[in-house]
């Protein structure tokens, strides 16, 4: 199940990563939101299964999505 988890969550962070025209049509606001809403349902899987590993995990990668967005939109204003 972990495993099953771990795959799905490195799997989208590929993907959108790898998509980068998604990450700039977003707005940050709704990458926050998305992010919270992530964590909170892993945190409710994590409780169901009884290991703190997929909260980690997601949370590593809702950061590094955020981190990422946020670098990009910081070197736009100052480019701009």
């Amino acid at each position: 199940m972990i495993y099953a988890i771990s795959g799905c969550i490195i799997f989208a962070t590929h993907y959108l990563l790898r998509e980068n025209q998604w990450l700039l049509q977003k707005k940050l606001w709704q990458l926050i939101i998305s992010a919270i809403l992530i964590v909170g349902v892993t945190i409710l899987l994590s409780t169901w299964i009884g290991s703190l590993f997929p909260v980690i995990g997601s949370t590593l990668v809702c950061a590094t999505i955020l981190q990422i967005k946020y670098t990009h939109q910081l070197a736009i204003q100052r480019l701009g």
